[in-house]
Order: C-alpha cells, then sequence, then structure tokens
C-alpha cells in the first residue's frame, strides 16, 4: 500500500512539475518601465538634427533638379520657336520631332535623379537611424519612409503631368501656312 500511495503522489508531482515546466518560476520576471535617460534624449535631439538637415539638402536638390530641367527644356522650346519663324515646314517638322524626344528623354532622366536623391535621403536617414536605441527606431522609420513614399508619389504625378505637356506639344500643329493668293496678285 505504501508503494501504491508513493506512486500517485510521485505521479502528481511530476505531473505538476511538468505543466509549469522546469524554469517556469524562473521566468516569470516582471515589467520594468524605464524613463527616457538623458543619453537618449541627446541621441534623439541629434537625430532630429540630422533629420531636418537631411530634409533641407533633399529638398534643395529637388529644387536644383526642376530648375535646371526647367532651363533646358525652355532652351530647346525657344530653338523650335526660332525654327518656326523660319516657316519651313520640314525644318519645323524635323525640330519638333527632336524637341519631342529630347524633353521626353530628360522627363525620365529628371524623375530618375529625384528619385535618386530621394534613395540617398533615405540612406542618409537610416544611418543616423541606427544611432537611435530600439524603441525609437521604428517611430523614426515610419516618419522617413512616410516623407520618402510622399516625395515619390508627387514625382509620378508630376511625372505623367510633363508626358501629358509633351503630347500635347506634339498634337499641336505649330506652323500653318496660309496660301492665301489675293495678297501675292496684289
Amino acid at each position: 500500500m505504501k508503494i501504491i500511495l508513493t506512486t500517485i503522489c510521485i505521479l502528481c508531482i511530476s505531473l505538476t512539475a511538468q505543466s509549469q515546466g522546469l524554469i517556469g518560476d524562473i521566468m516569470n520576471v516582471e515589467t520594468v518601465n524605464i524613463e527616457l535617460t538623458e543619453e537618449n534624449e541627446k541621441l534623439k535631439a541629434e537625430y532630429d538634427e540630422t533629420l531636418e538637415e537631411e530634409t533641407a539638402n533633399l529638398n534643395d536638390d529637388i529644387a536644383k533638379l526642376d530648375e535646371d530641367y526647367t532651363k533646358d527644356v525652355t532652351s530647346v522650346i525657344q530653338d523650335f520657336t526660332k525654327s518656326l519663324e523660319d516657316g519651313d515646314e520640314k525644318v519645323v517638322h524635323n525640330e519638333k520631332k527632336r524637341v519631342v524626344t529630347r524633353v521626353k528623354s530628360w522627363t525620365m532622366n529628371h524623375k530618375k535623379r529625384k528619385k535618386d536623391a530621394v534613395q540617398l535621403y533615405m540612406n542618409a536617414m537610416q544611418i543616423a537611424n541606427r544611432k537611435l536605441p530600439d524603441f525609437m527606431r521604428a517611430e523614426a522609420d515610419k516618419e522617413v519612409k512616410k516623407t520618402a513614399a510622399d516625395h515619390l508619389k508627387a514625382f509620378d504625378e508630376e511625372y505623367t503631368a510633363n508626358l501629358d505637356a509633351v503630347r500635347a506639344f506634339e498634337k499641336k500643329e505649330h506652323l500653318v501656312i496660309n496660301n492665301n493668293e489675293s495678297a501675292s496678285t496684289n
């Protein structure tokens, strides 16, 4: 009887030990809340400064790219306008083809350069983000990605609008020659 009773006690103890595991009590650690330390605040301030600087640099780069693009397009349109003054249909037709080809190419390159500028911004911010404590990284990364996504969306919209302008230019008849016989007989 003692053997049966001992066996039942051992089974009960082993079942209880298995349900909690051997280290269940050891692994039960209380949560600790930590306030931002002075060091974390300093890192966040440095990150914010880098973010502001890189965002300003990105905006400056985009403005410079826009300025260069506009200047190039203006230059070829002015040359095209000069070719219209001669009134030679073949020259105007060929010049128009060159303008359309150049502007389409510049438009694609312009979008690519702007996307490259955003990628450089994201790379710089990713490096700055690594210096932050783990618990601050996710929010900082989300902010950078949102800024980049906003810019990329604007670039896509601008690209579409620019191509629409090129198509409208291409469809428009820029040289109309009037055969006014009454003017030549006078």
